[in-house]
């Protein structure tokens, strides 16, 4: 309870410094497994840009520890924005992520959110929260709550911008394919971008990479960061950043752990379309109450290409060396390789993204650090004024870093999610959705022993959502 207090101590204290300036990119992907949002700030595909609504350009720095996307659809206001969904769906692991346990079990979750954002000259705020429950028919135990939030707060002078930002979640389960709620964004890792509307989606490198399915049960995740961009010149940029993330569980029998990362970049831009940069960053891993822990240092090459409202690519990778304070080998050092792309294309009726990396993750609490690769691809077609559908399908393979157990552990897991959405009027729609889970165990023990396991979990449901007036304030 007491870490629950200070998180929100600190969340609420980022909030009340003020009000930042830079517009950010809404994020791209689709929550899987629910209706497309609906953002009254979007101009609909029969209108063409005017002065007024005309793109903005997204000049996030490469080396920074957001990805760069298409740039906003609409300039930055001062507004309120709430919304409501209701979601009735039918789950078929009732005990909610149980490895080899099945049977359906019928399921209800109502979600909220509100949505801020308060620009002037010089700053800009922006908070995204959302929170709601979600009731079983039968198995009331298993009743359960969900919280996260999202807060940034950015200054900028002349030559120079400051970025102050946190992501927390409580959530009852892991964030990947997450397909209860239908309003958790799983096209993003974890909760760093999982609100959408304005907040960017953290780099890999800067989250806590939950991609392992690891059971019923709450866990709080959280992540401070601070980033400041300097422009030497009017083509190149300096970016240093900084952050602190944590992942605790309240069950029993998974890994605690801790990981601060810090990077240094510097950015070129080639002209108004390209861009390159080269990024070195120490990630530095710590488990709770164990004596393994091990400090990641890595370098990266990037390559960036935007179009202002409809395109924006990015590549970068490298190699890296991770430092083992305590080794199970004979070496305390271990060569690895860094990868990370994402495309992000909008057409006038469509919104598609498409990520693929690998990176050193502490393990999601099941794995004492991993070599993490992860691939998601999300897309949105609006098909008519009132009828919309999406598809978000994801996999990750996590493998147990040698250095760390005496075990070989690896796990593959996966969902597919889509849903069919009509509009009742401005602002109510309906959908249908469904998704699909699955994660596969192999794992050899220290005898020898070969162990398998496999996770399918089906999620289908119907799905109302109301969204307010955006509300104008000053």
């Amino acid at each position: 309870m007491n870490l629950r207090l200070h998180l929100l101590a600190a969340m609420l204290s980022l909030a009340l410094m003020g009000m930042p300036a830079q517009a950010q990119q809404p994020g791209s992907s689709n929550p899987l497994g629910a209706p497309t949002p609906t953002n009254p700030q979007a101009e609909t595909p029969e209108q063409a840009p005017t002065a007024t609504n005309a793109p903005v350009a997204d000049t996030r720095p490469l080396s920074g520890a957001e990805d760069i996307g298409v740039g906003l659809r609409t300039r930055g206001r001062n507004y309120v924005l709430p919304s409501l969904q209701i979601y009735a769906y039918g789950d078929t692991n009732r005990s909610l992520i149980t490895m080899g346990e099945t049977g359906t079990e019928l399921e209800g979750s109502v979600t909220g959110r509100l949505a801020v954002q308060h620009v002037s000259r010089t700053r800009q705020f922006t908070m995204d929260y959302m929170g709601g429950g979600m009731f079983y028919a039968r198995e009331s135990s298993l009743n359960a709550t969900m919280h996260a939030i999202g807060l940034s707060q950015t200054f900028t002078g002349r030559r120079w911008a400051l970025m102050l930002g946190d992501r927390a979640s409580y959530l009852p389960e892991s964030p990947f394919g997450f397909g209860g709620f239908g309003s958790l964004d799983t096209g993003l890792s974890g909760v760093g971008g999982a609100f959408g509307m304005n907040l960017g989606s953290l780099s890999p490198a800067f989250s806590m990479g939950q991609t392992l399915v690891s059971g019923r049960g709450y866990r709080i995740s959280n992540v401070t960061l601070a980033q400041i961009q300097y422009n030497t010149s009017a083509r190149s940029t300096i970016t240093a950043a900084a952050s602190y993330g944590l992942l605790r569980f309240e069950e029993s029998g998974l890994i605690d752990s801790d990981h601060r990362i810090f990077t240094l970049g510097y950015d070129r831009n080639l002209n108004r379309r390209d861009s390159v940069g080269v990024t070195y960053g120490v990630s530095m891993f710590r488990f709770r109450g164990l004596p393994q822990a091990f400090d990641d240092h890595f370098v990266q090459i990037s390559y960036g290409h935007r179009i202002t409202g409809r395109l924006g690519f990015e590549l970068a990778g490298g190699p890296e060396i991770d430092k083992f304070k305590s080794s199970l080998t004979d070496s305390s050092l271990r060569y690895y390789w860094n990868l990370h792309s994402a495309l992000r294309y909008r057409w006038p009726r469509s919104d598609m993204a498409l990520t693929y990396s690998r990176y050193t993750t502490s393990g999601s609490g099941l794995l004492l650090g991993a070599q993490t690769d992860e691939i998601r691809f999300s897309a949105s077609r609006r098909f008519t004024r009132s009828w919309s559908g999406s598809f978000s399908p994801g996999l990750s393979r996590n493998a147990q870093l040698e250095e760390t157990t005496s075990s070989s552990v690896h796990y593959n897991t996966y969902y597919v999610g889509g849903g069919l959405q009509r509009s009742l009027g401005r602002y109510t729609d309906v959908s249908l959705n469904y998704t699909f889970q699955g994660q596969m165990n192999k794992s050899t023990d220290a005898a020898g022993v070969s162990i398998n396991n496999t996770l399918n979990r089906h999620v289908f449901g119907l799905a109302v959502s109301w969204h307010g007036r955006q509300l104008e304030v000053d």
